[in-house]
């Protein structure tokens, strides 16, 4: 395959951050181009109709296809006689324990199926032009931990007439877990095993007691007697901040797999575990006339219940991808369609790891929030029964989870344009990027799940009083009760712990633009580097470091301890005035900066409130002002105070010209003497 770059075009700064992505990699002739998402629709790309539904010509238009990142995937093996999708970007991870010795993440017949070799094609295959797909993040490097087993193996308790085969090597499978996390990847997925008969995730007490089965520490037996769990594996990467992914199940029940559901019995979890329900594409889906999803489908498979907060759906229905096929006993590569949650998982971990390359600032967690936040809505919800019912907001951006979807399907196209809500504080360190964040941010997600909260703690609180335990557990207690006991009081500490409204704390060299209508309700902080309002803002803004910019609105109160506050941006934004619904309080530490251009052209700030005035004045002309020209700087409904060593009637030298200043008539005014 001879391989072509597709070069990395000037693009305006609501594209990608300054940094950008490396060029993307494919073959020579793709009519793949930078800013046109359509040209990406090749045959090759609508093999698979999940592209589409997850807007993933938006990521490539926009230059990004995984070049440099790398997917961790816990599966049963993948065959590497793919070798144009493989190239040299899959590298088998190799690990032993239990029972089991050394054994390569490679598909090995003797144990493995087709399904590791499926959903690692789904994750990352090659664009070449010339086999029959390509993966979502076809530039990304993926490490594959083998399973030792088939698709077919049980997760939980074990049928009486479970074969070997259906078996794991917990031991093994949970050092295999720690194998790929020890790898350069930020995350894991899998979608291998099956659900075993014994276990009825439809019901909560179903899945309560299939997780207390799950989730086990070392050495205390499980129903299968055995004391070593393969979930604790998986655990062990999660604290170490990386994500984990895992697939919800197949079976149509209300809820997810208990391990797809941790995050509810372990809110320590969230933010660095979710699940992933099915999409079905060919029932409910419609598209723009440009050809763009605009509602991606209808959920399917195990919904997301009790894991809502942390669950997103994903195309699972016929997705076509690499597979290996015995032909007379010899691996041979071929292609072939699967459906189920196998298929949901590879795909979003891939567009996860998309958006993490597009937002190389951003923590794990704020990547993963990114991407919940954005999720274009499917076509059904459930109603009072949990039946499908028609979904009135089918096709808009996400807003809050619901049972049945979570947080739906994730949206290439939306997730690019920044975080959609914020769901809590969203510390973020930009680290020396200059980006645009163009979404109308919100928070109504988080401030939704007050209420819920309070619901779930009054809930909580019965249980306790009824079950005597507002002391503790008594003693003698039985399993299930230290279960409950257990789950009730963990997620007790994550409500009085959370944060129920969002705000925003910019840090780290580069400049942010804010260009949406942006409504959250908390705080934001500006610590370091430049943070700029083009669009709207609802809440008041802190600088305590860096500089505040901007020429859009700021409805609430800026108060300047430090830092500066310096309106206008650059000369691609048209306007110089920043707007101010409430008061400007500049302190002592704070500073104003001001540009002058003309008579006419000049930054300045108008407040409806009052302006508070104790820092420095700092003025930069740009060109010669006629004598007698008089720059409003500041405008507002009162003055108070002065520019620090700048009294009424005081003067300021500045590019060889002298002016006067006055803070009469509600604003600052600098006069031209010479």
């Amino acid at each position: 395959m001879s391989v072509a770059v597709v070069g990395v075009a000037a693009q305006p700064v609501q594209a990608r951050p300054s940094s950008g992505p490396p060029p993307i990699r494919t073959y020579d002739g793709d009519p793949g181009r930078l800013g046109d998402p359509a040209s990406w629709r090749t045959p090759e790309f609508r093999s698979d109709a999940g592209l589409v539904a997850i807007g993933a010509e938006f990521a490539y238009a926009a230059g990004y296809a995984g070049g440099g990142m790398n997917i961790g995937l816990v599966d049963s093996g993948y065959f590497e006689g793919h070798e144009l999708e493989h190239g040299d970007r899959y590298f088998p991870v190799v690990a032993r324990g239990g029972g089991t010795g050394p054994t390569s993440g490679l598909y090995d017949p003797a144990f493995n199926d087709s399904h590791g070799t499926h959903v690692s094609g789904t994750v990352a295959a090659s664009r070449d032009g010339v086999t029959e797909m390509h993966g979502v993040a076809f530039n990304a490097k993926v490490y594959l931990g083998n399973t030792h087993k088939t698709d077919g193996v049980y997760y939980g308790q074990l049928p009486p007439n479970a074969t070997e085969a259906q078996k794991p090597d917990n031991a093994y499978l949970a050092n295999v877990y720690r194998a790929v996390g020890r790898k350069p990847v930020r995350i894991v997925s899998s979608s291998w095993g099956s659900a075993p008969s014994t276990e009825n995730y439809n019901t909560y007490d179903g899945l309560v007691s299939a997780w207390r089965n799950l989730y086990l520490r070392d050495g205390v037996p499980d129903s299968n007697g055995t004391t070593e769990h393969w979930l604790n594996g998986a655990l062990d990467v999660a604290r170490t901040g990386k994500i984990i992914g895992f697939s919800a199940g197949n079976g149509g029940v209300a809820n997810p797999t208990p391990r797809g559901a941790a995050p509810y019995f372990v809110p320590s979890l969230e933010g660095r575990w979710f699940t992933t329900s099915g999409l079905n594409t060919t029932i409910g889906g419609s598209y723009h006339p440009d050809g763009s999803v605009l509602v991606p489908g209808q959920q399917r498979y195990n919904q997301c219940g009790v894991a809502k907060w942390s669950c997103v759906t994903a195309p699972g229905t016929l997705i076509n991808s690499t597979i290996v096929q015995l032909v007379d006993g010899v691996p041979t590569p071929r292609y072939s369609q699967y459906s189920g949650t196998s298929m949901s998982a590879p795909h979003s971990a891939a567009t996860l790891t998309l958006i993490m390359q597009r937002f190389p600032y951003l923590t794990n967690e704020q990547a993963l929030y990114t991407m919940y936040t954005t999720g274009r809505q499917n076509s059904t919800i459930s109603d009072a029964a949990g039946a499908h019912t028609p979904n009135p907001s089918a096709g808009r951006i996400v807003q809050v989870p619901d049972s049945r979807n979570g947080w739906h399907t994730p949206s290439l196209r939306e997730a690019f344009n920044g975080p959609g809500q914020l769901l809590g504080s969203f510390d973020v360190d930009t680290r020396g990027t200059t980006d645009v964040w163009s979404n109308d941010i919100s928070d109504v997600a988080i401030r939704a799940r007050r209420q819920e909260d309070t619901t779930e703690a009054a809930a909580w609180e019965a249980t306790k009083v009824a079950k005597g335990w507002t002391r503790g557990l008594p003693p003698g207690a039985s399993q299930a009760d230290r279960s409950e006991y257990a789950i009730g009081t963990s997620r007790e500490r994550a409500r009085r712990h959370r944060d129920h409204v969002g705000s925003l704390i910019k840090r780290g060299g580069g400049t942010l633009f804010l260009t949406g209508a942006n409504t959250w309700q908390g705080d934001t902080t500006v610590l370091g580097g430049r943070l700029a309002v083009v669009g709207s803002q609802t809440s008041p803004i802190r600088v305590r470091g860096g500089v505040l910019a901007g020429t859009g609105t700021v409805a609430g109160d800026i108060d300047v301890a430090g830092g500066s506050l310096e309106p206008g941006l650059t000369a691609r934004f048209a306007g110089n005035t920043l707007t101010v619904g409430g008061d400007v309080h500049i302190a002592r530490a704070g500073t104003v900066k001001v540009s002058v251009r003309g008579a006419t052209d000049h930054t300045s700030i108008k407040a409806d409130g009052d302006l508070k005035l104790g820092g420095k004045l700092d003025l930069k002309v740009h060109g010669k002002l006629s004598r007698g020209t008089k720059l409003t700087i500041l405008s507002g409904a009162s003055v108070h105070g002065t520019f620090r060593g700048l009294p009424e009637g005081g003067l300021l030298l500045e590019s060889g010209q002298v002016f006067r200043a006055s803070y009469r008539n509600n604003s600052v005014t600098l006069t031209v003497l010479l």
